[in-house]
């Protein structure tokens, strides 16, 4: 256990411990027991001082990038300094135009195929990241939280860019370097804003950057990775970001590191650690990977997660006959074994334990999880194959198919800010929960009927992007006030890990939403088919099921067309139904969700400066407290 160093002036308040008042009833499902001083990591501790020590203008800076002469120290030489939302901007341009080079980038080494293999090694990184990143971060800060993120980022980008063979494609970069730095950015800035902010802003503050950054990079991404492509070659379109990013990064972690360094209590990293001039090599090393990283039940979790997610993952969209392998099975059954294992190691054996017990026996929190597993189940069963259904059934071109699919990405943008600042002024959560779910069954409902309306036809452009865009003002209500919900009912430190937790949760959904996608798909498709097209063609059902290509090339009107696009509807449909039955879970979770209270100026922050004035020991001196956004 850390050593907690007695001269910090910086004291974590009890009511800083939990940060909203839970209307009636709420305290038998609040954390019990909050921690104490000793038991808040080092990470905690120095996000704690970091937070005591900003300015308003400070927060300003960060979050928005206005800076004059005046505002800057002269001894630092940080002049210019940038904000959040460049950092954001830059991280995801990254995104969404490298996703263009996948496809050029694993045909030049003639492996297009292995793009799918690319994908699970990610998502188990990805997955396996959030709880890493989010333990990483309490242990030595948010700022160095980004840095480690933005390098890995970089480096993955560089590997990208010079891979001369498929496995330094997947293991190198898209498997481990850049799928993790990734994570790690907007893992920590989720954690660094809920550093930062008072709940009842903390949902603003949360949504801008992704939802204002989010939504032109969404279009303007591909834009220049075409460029890229015509006018250079997909390595130049995966190395420039090397050199983009750490530019992007540097105004935001300079500020950060710019406020670390001025506080007035500042913590060595030996103190931070619990070192002891006394210990050995050896405690030290046992101290920081044993108690603090936990080395052992990361390493549960990652077998885990391995192998659980990597039956999910190859079993998905063309290899769902795999269920009949005894290997496929025996990865599920270790894979859960091990799971079992590490939440044995994480309740009762481990000092710092990944998920602490007291976070998974809280209902709000349990639920908001549940919830966010439910929707990217039904995103994923239902999404994976409709822009296939798109172009075949309903006739649509590439282009509409992916504006179709988008739409619910540009809407739940868009609602997350308007749910923000709906939670800002009724200082409620749980209202938009109760709203935001039903309006995605409401959607999910009318894509049911659009994708087989019955009679030979399917919906026009403008119908279902109506219906998706209801579905992603359904998510960004719910989302965005579950995410501050369960940030609210956690200790600063656990807030980090709360998070993590929650988006861990709907990556978890969405594999196993694909794997069940995939083999409805393909015992539905194939068989139908079979069943409707003409006798002289049943011979291509395997390639007109192998191929939308030639799914396509048949005219519509002809018999052959009306057949394919009617098994099309019918096995969209399925998916569809699959879909509904998962939101409409939803209806019954959301309730267990507890009403919580974002209004701290009478309870949290006035207890934080009355337990500062107390203590004496506040950023500025005796009862006085800094800005917060």
């Amino acid at each position: 256990m850390a050593k907690q160093h007695e001269d910090i002036s910086v004291a974590i308040n009890p009511a800083d411990q939990h940060n909203a008042n839970v209307e009636a009833g709420s305290n038998d499902d609040s954390l019990e027991k909050q921690p104490s001083m000793s038991s808040i990591q080092a990470g905690v501790q120095r996000a704690e001082i970091l937070r005591r020590s900003w300015t308003k203008k400070g927060v300003i800076i960060v979050f928005t990038g206005y800076v004059t002469a005046d505002d800057v120290c002269v001894g630092s030489q940080l002049t210019g300094l940038g904000r959040l939302f460049l950092c954001t901007l830059a991280i995801n341009f990254a995104d969404y135009s490298t996703q263009v080079y996948a496809a050029y980038t694993t045909s030049a080494f003639k492996q297009h195929s292995a793009m799918s293999a690319a994908r699970v090694v990610m998502n188990i990184a990805r997955i396996s990241a959030y709880p890493i990143i989010a333990k990483l971060g309490d242990v030595f800060g948010r700022a160095e939280m980004f840095i480690l993120s933005i390098f890995l980022s970089v480096l993955g980008y560089v590997i990208y860019a010079a891979c001369t063979n498929i496995a330094q494609y997947i293991v190198g970069a898209a498997g481990i370097f850049e799928a993790i730095g990734s994570t790690g950015f907007a893992l920590t800035q989720q954690v660094f804003v809920a550093d930062m902010t008072s709940l009842v802003n903390r949902g603003v503050w949360s949504t801008l950057p992704d939802s204002l950054t989010t939504v032109p990079t969404l279009y303007l991404g591909t834009i220049v990775a075409q460029r890229i492509l015509d006018h250079s070659t997909w390595r130049w379109g995966w190395g420039m970001w090397a050199i983009v990013l750490p530019v992007a990064s540097l105004p935001l972690i300079g500020t950060m590191l710019f406020y670390q360094r001025r506080a007035p209590s500042r913590i060595s990293a030996s103190e931070a650690l619990g070192w002891k001039t006394t210990d050995t090599w050896w405690e030290k090393a046992y101290q920081l990977l044993w108690v603090q990283l936990d080395l052992p039940g990361a390493a549960l979790l990652v077998a885990g997660l391995s192998l659980l997610l990597i039956p999910l993952s190859l079993t998905g969209a063309n290899n769902s006959a795999a269920w009949t392998k005894g290997s496929f099975i025996a990865m599920l059954v270790l894979g859960v074994v091990f799971l079992a294992a590490f939440f044995v190691w994480d309740a009762w054996f481990a000092k710092k334990p990944f998920v602490p017990y007291r976070m998974i026996n809280n209902r709000t929190v349990a639920a908001a999880c549940l919830l966010g597993m439910l929707d990217f189940f039904h995103y994923s069963v239902f999404s994976v194959f409709f822009t296939s259904y798109l172009q075949v059934a309903g006739n649509f071109s590439p282009g509409s198919a992916t504006r179709i699919d988008n739409s619910l990405r540009v809407s739940f943008q868009v609602a997350g800010i308007f749910a923000a600042f709906f939670m800002k002024y009724t200082k409620r959560s749980q209202i938009w929960v109760l709203t935001g779910v039903p309006l995605c069954v409401l959607g999910m409902g009318v894509l049911l009927y659009l994708v087989d309306m019955g009679d030979g036809r399917s919906g026009n452009e403008a119908s279902f992007v109506a219906a998706k865009s209801l579905i992603g003002v359904g998510r960004g209500f719910y989302q965005t006030a579950a995410q501050v919900s369960v940030q609210a009912m956690v200790s600063r430190q656990d807030v980090s890990v709360v998070t993590a937790v929650f988006f861990a949760s709907m990556s978890v959904g969405g594999a196993i939403g694909t794997s069940v996608a995939g083999a409805i798909w393909r015992n539905t498709l194939p068989s139908r088919l079979q069943q409707y097209l003409p006798s002289e063609l049943k011979g291509q059902a395997k390639s007109i099921f192998g191929s939308i290509v030639v799914a396509r090339k048949y005219a519509m009107g002809s018999d052959a067309r009306e057949a394919i696009n009617r098994s099309y509807r019918e096995s969209q449909r399925l998916l569809a139904i699959a879909g509904l039955v998962s939101l409409s879970l939803m209806l019954v979770v959301m309730l267990f969700l507890k009403n919580v209270k974002l209004d701290e100026a009478g309870g949290v922050e006035s207890h934080e400066q009355e337990q500062t004035h107390k203590s004496g020991e506040g950023a500025d001196g005796p009862g006085k407290e800094q800005d917060r956004a």
